[in-house]
């Protein structure tokens, strides 16, 4: 008897086992099955395993429903391996696992197909045509034929339209003419430049650096071979990922290229389209949910070679898998921070050497992580130690902030000056403060309230746009007060700087000049960061201004000066990672001046010019300080020297949470003598979030295998959520909060 295992999302580690409708049904792992589960009639179920074995009497099974996938299994059996693989490291629900990987249309039981859009394409008589015979008035018309002779498999309507504004009418004069067929064409969801170029155009001169990386990852393009790509910013990072890209699609593969940022994605893709004449499917959050689906199709049948996204990207089935690419390896984004908790990056290298294809880690500023890996030879380590180009390493300057009086308000003297210096040379400066908002405090001098979050242990952040205060955990909102409402004094008081308040003070300095404030209130809008970097690119004079959606990835040409507002958090910071945070900060926003012809500048503002961290940064660059904070890595026993799992339980009450942990830690202690420590269970820093009080107990081993069998053997002991408590693991944490 056929027993047919599924993957069911629920909070339940468990495959499910259920009958075919009948013995000769042709059911293979990969396709969806439409089965009954508990009190819902219909559930979308992932078969996993076809056997002839069950626990239960077959007379308790029950049958599935239908067969979603009838012509052949939605994933195929590489899929289902990773999944395998992340539901067990990860020690997180297969079911939930699959949910993940899969678009929401597919989990609710959409057919696995690509719905073909209206668009258009030459006729034969159109690919004959001589676009410049045209007459000088018919613009558009050559702008059409133009582009539709660089894409002869068709775009879509909704493509052609973003690139040329009121085309309908034209189209149809073209089709009236013979020049131009109407297709029914799958969408290959890119936003195409209007200013496409063939590859020829280009003369790209690789530096000796760059030419050694690609020849070294060329030769082993049909093996497993991880590499971390080390090079400063501007170095050319990207021009090495097309030239390998180029090479795997000549042999007719595939490439994976994740961004940590939806906002990078524009600006990679159209360095994309200017140099591949291939459909490049993107995929992010943003994206509506058939895209997403289409997306996924296109990837999976092997008609998107190039396939751009954020985290969760990294699903996305591809028929020929040849190279796996990790841009900015060390941000912190390609990890999920809650329900199924995984990296990005590390599943990547996993999905890398099943498939026996290079992957390729970049970054100015790798991980220690990573650069610890590199050192024991587990990644080849390539270099680029200078940018591009004519472009020289930016000089540093710090300032001593201590010195200034408070009303200086984040823009010292010497701030000003250089910024003033740089607009009188009609070039751009780019200041940098990593918090949203006006102020983060509001206060009364007279009683001393603050005004904080009733539901969160954390301050309220005045938006002046929005004229409320706002908690930045859980999203409360409130009215500004305009007394204070515990001794009702008539005057409260701002304290602190966001990004709203700095474009304020630089406004009313820099009247004359353009103020473009960068953070996620600003380009929340669709389309706001792409108009914001068409106008930073447009090379007008302006300032800059916004947090550190402006440290990834960006080419800004003419920016030659950059301030550092404040990073001196991240030097006292309560995570054990908190200075390798600011440390790959602070460089990744310098490294966004003097990356063209002119030499660039940073200004650092500091309270602890003298903290050595700080200066053996600034002194000696990232590579220096790496070293050093790996060495206190090794002595403290912390990762990547250690390996960790957090455990978070959250309760109406703390002492509900951190009874749970204590009698969870009381059961590890049991299982694993000497192999697994355990540190708490203490309070969360944040020990209150959204009305929920938190506490949390650190796993800590110096084997990874130790800690996965202690895991394996010590989750099922544990007692199930309820609705008054619920907790969850983190395996490699990447922040303890």
């Amino acid at each position: 008897m056929k027993i047919l295992k599924v993957a069911i999302p629920v909070p339940i580690s468990q495959l499910f086992d259920y009958l075919p409708l009948q013995e000769s049904d042709k059911l293979q792992p990969g396709m969806r099955l439409s089965v009954p589960f508990g009190r819902r009639q219909l559930c979308v179920g992932l078969l996993m395993e076809v056997t002839e074995h069950s626990d239960l009497e077959p007379s308790k099974l029950k049958k599935i429903v239908s067969n979603l996938d009838p012509k052949q299994p939605l994933l195929p059996a590489p899929s289902l391996q990773l999944l395998r693989w992340a539901s067990r490291y990860y020690h997180y629900p297969i079911g939930e696992v699959v949910s993940t990987a899969l678009p929401n249309l597919l989990n609710q039981g959409e057919p696995a197909q690509v719905r073909f859009i209206p668009g258009w394409k030459l006729s034969e008589a159109g690919q004959q045509l001589a676009v410049d015979s045209l007459p000088g008035n018919a613009v558009r018309q050559r702008e059409i034929l133009s582009l539709l002779q660089n894409y002869p498999q068709g775009l879509s309507q909704g493509n052609l339209s973003h690139s040329i504004a009121n085309v309908t009418a034209t189209l149809r004069t073209l089709e009236k003419k013979g020049w131009l067929l109407p297709q029914s064409i799958s969408p290959q969801l890119v936003t195409l430049s209007q200013f496409t170029v063939d590859s020829e155009l280009f003369d790209f001169q690789l530096n000796s650096y760059q030419q050694q990386a690609v020849q070294q990852v060329q030769s082993h393009l049909t093996e497993f071979y991880p590499c971390l790509l080390d090079g400063v910013t501007g170095s050319g990072k990207t021009e090495v990922y097309l030239q390998l890209i180029q090479r795997v699609l000549e042999q007719g593969r595939q490439a994976l290229i994740l961004v940590p940022e939806i906002n990078l994605t524009p600006q990679m893709l159209q360095r994309f389209q200017q140099r591949f004449r291939v459909p490049i499917a993107i995929f992010h959050s943003k994206l509506t949910e058939q895209e997403r689906l289409h997306t996924w199709l296109l990837a999976r049948e092997g008609e998107a070679p190039i396939v751009i996204g954020t985290r969760s990207a990294i699903w996305t089935p591809l028929k020929n898998p040849g190279l796996f690419i990790v841009d900015e390896e060390h941000d912190t984004s390609y990890k999920q921070q809650d329900h199924f908790r995984y990296s990005a990056r590390d599943v990547a290298v996993v999905r890398a050497q099943q498939a026996g294809v290079p992957i390729l880690l970049g970054s100015a500023t790798p991980s220690l992580e990573s650069l610890y890996n590199a050192q024991q030879q587990r990644y080849r380590y390539l270099s680029l130690p200078e940018r591009a180009g004519r472009a020289v390493h930016p000089r540093y300057r710090v300032v001593d902030m201590r010195k200034l009086p408070q009303s200086s308000l984040g823009l010292s003297p010497q701030l000003k000056k250089a910024i003033q210096a740089r607009l009188d040379q009609e070039q751009q400066v780019l200041l940098f403060i990593n918090r949203r908002g006006y102020a983060p405090i509001l206060t009364c001098y007279e009683c001393g309230w603050v005004a904080n979050c009733g539901q969160c242990d954390a301050r309220l952040t005045y938006h002046a746009a929005s004229k409320t205060l706002l908690c930045h955990h859980c999203g409360a909102v409130q009215l500004l007060a305009s007394v204070c409402p515990q001794c009702q004094h008539p005057k409260v008081h701002l304290v602190g700087l966001g990004t709203e308040r700095i474009e304020e003070r630089l406004q009313s300095h820099f009247s004359k000049v353009k103020i473009l404030r960068i953070d996620s209130d600003s380009t929340r809008a669709k389309q706001a960061m792409q108009n914001i970097l068409e106008h930073i690119h447009s090379g007008e004079s302006a300032i800059l201004v916004g947090t550190q959606m402006l440290a990834k990835g960006h080419h800004f040409p003419k920016v030659t000066l950059v301030g550092i507002i404040n990073l001196d958090g991240g030097l006292y910071g309560i995570d054990f990672r908190s200075t390798e945070r600011m440390a790959q900060l602070l460089i990744q926003v310098a490294g966004r001046a003097g990356r063209a012809d002119e030499p660039g500048e940073v200004i650092v503002q500091t309270h602890h010019p003298d903290h050595p961290l700080l200066t053996l940064l600034i002194q000696q660059g990232y590579g220096a300080f790496s070293q050093a904070a790996l060495q206190e890595r090794q002595q403290a026993e912390l990762p990547p020297y250690s390996h960790l799992a957090l455990m978070r339980a959250e309760a109406a009450s703390l002492q509900v949470a951190q009874d749970f942990l204590s009698a969870a830690k009381d059961l590890g202690k049991d299982l694993g003598p000497g192999e697994v420590n355990f540190w708490g269970p203490v309070p969360a820093p944040m020990e209150k979030r959204a009305n929920w009080y938190r506490a949390q107990l650190l796993l800590q081993a110096g084997q990874r295998d130790s800690l996965y069998r202690f895991l394996t053997a010590w989750l099922p002991k544990l007692s199930s959520a309820t609705a008054q408590l619920r907790w969850s693991l983190d395996v490699d944490p990447q922040d303890l909060y």
